[in-house]
């Protein structure tokens, strides 16, 4: 990628409007802050703030401000050939605006980008080809979340992955929301469908890696000792029969079943 110049947060009076009749001679991605009027379909429309857009380097262009003061980030560069296949892939629009749902979040990392680029660190060159591809990752997220574009997965293997991934990390503080928010679900459809997809609930699966993997803890600290009650304490469990009960539940015997056999 041939960074030509990039720019973050500018600002432009009630009046501005700017035009390229034979487009920019380079890519241009735009994110509008302010609500804005670009050139549509062969009229100037309204969008509101947060509104992006992708121009190639003929395209006609023209936008500006919509009665009040304007804000953009804005970034001219050239992509090489793997990625302008990484943007065909994750089917980003060219040419066609888009409001974002979460702009904030691709306007920080257009500052990420600028002040990295203006830089004088080592790798900076390197590093701002790897925000490039976090940009367009995180805006191909935002057009799959309102229904722009497919994800390329289907749901069922959605859920799936989510499984695995927290029996991956036993201890994070998962909460349904923000699974159900990635899959553009309601929280009460997403715990339905993991549930028949999984044939576990979301809540049952969160006890069980954390107490699969205490299991294995307690076989790592076998020489301490410990008491099913300091183990119980020690995990977080207000009492010693809330931790057996679904101990027993998730690893088919009692905690004190189970260090009676790894001490024999």
């Amino acid at each position: 990628m041939r960074m030509d110049e990039i720019g973050w947060h500018s600002v432009h009076g009630p009046e501005f409007i700017n035009e390229r009749e034979h487009g920019a001679g380079d890519w241009v991605f735009l994110l509008i802050k302010s609500p804005c009027r670009i050139f549509v379909n062969g009229e100037m429309q309204q969008f509101p703030a947060y509104t992006w857009i992708l121009f190639t380097p003929e395209a006609y262009q023209k936008y500006g401000a919509d009665g009040g003061e304007y804000y953009d980030d804005w970034m001219h560069f050239a992509p090489d050939a793997d990625e302008e296949t990484l943007l065909r892939e994750l089917d980003i629009p060219l040419n066609t605006p888009v409001a974002l749902p979460k702009g904030t979040e691709i306007s920080k990392i257009l500052r990420d980008i600028c002040t990295e680029y203006y830089s004088a660190r080592l790798h900076r060159t390197e590093i701002t080809v790897q925000y490039f591809r976090i940009l367009f990752y995180r805006l191909h997220e935002q057009l799959v979340r309102v229904n722009a574009v497919q994800d390329g997965s289907s749901d069922s293997g959605r859920l799936r992955q989510i499984k695995d991934f927290i029996f991956r990390k036993p201890f994070d503080r998962f909460e349904a929301a923000r699974f159900a928010d990635a899959l553009n679900l309601s929280e009460d459809a997403f715990l339905q469908q993991y549930a028949a997809e999984n044939g576990s609930t979301f809540a049952d699966d969160l006890i069980h890696t954390r107490l699969c993997y205490i299991a294995e803890q307690m076989k790592v600290h076998l020489s301490e000792n410990q008491t099913v009650e300091e183990i119980a304490q020690l995990c977080g469990y207000a009492g010693e029969d809330e931790f057996s009960a679904e101990f027993s539940r998730f690893i088919g015997k009692s905690p004190q079943q189970y260090l009676d056999e790894l001490r024999a």
